[in-house]
């Protein structure tokens, strides 16, 4: 019994492909919207029609951030269910997929996804700027500092 359990870990597999293939994606919407942008900036006649590339170039950086959220949810789950590796074997990894445990991987999506959402924060803000502000702008520095002392707390022990 406890055999044919052992065999649904393969389904790590499923979830290592289409988190890596979703970072793939992100990755090309990203690259996409960045050369958009710089196309713009060396465009000399898209200043009438286009004014703030600044935030393009935010937009694509929130990509490329989700895109490093999914690829490292993609190692750490193949890391920790698919591979075993030796301490040997680990050496030549970075320092940071030398997890041993599903909490340090909670621990480095943790930090990553807080990374995703200020900069994502960043470039919600710089875009509203030029509207009229509401007291929802708060909504997601609120969130990003819950997020971060419980963090904090969770390391401290």
């Amino acid at each position: 019994m406890f055999q044919q359990l052992l065999k649904i870990r393969y389904l790590a597999i499923v979830i290592v492909v289409l988190s890596v293939l979703h970072a793939v994606a992100f990755l090309v919407m990203g690259t996409r919207i960045a050369l958009h942008a710089y196309l713009h900036l060396m465009d000399d006649t898209a200043g009438a029609g286009w004014s703030r590339p600044g935030v393009e170039l935010l937009h694509s950086l929130d990509f490329l951030f989700v895109a490093l959220v999914l690829l490292v949810l993609g190692l750490g789950v193949a890391k920790l269910f698919l591979l075993k590796l030796s301490d040997e074997e680990t050496q030549p990894l970075p320092r940071w997929l030398r997890i041993q445990s599903i909490t340090q991987l909670k621990i480095l999506l943790w930090e990553t996804i807080l990374t995703t959402l200020l900069i994502v924060s960043l470039s919600d803000l710089i875009r509203d700027l030029f509207t009229k502000l509401e007291w929802s702008a708060l909504a997601m520095p609120v969130a990003i500092l819950i997020l971060a002392l419980s963090l904090f707390f969770m390391k401290k022990d």
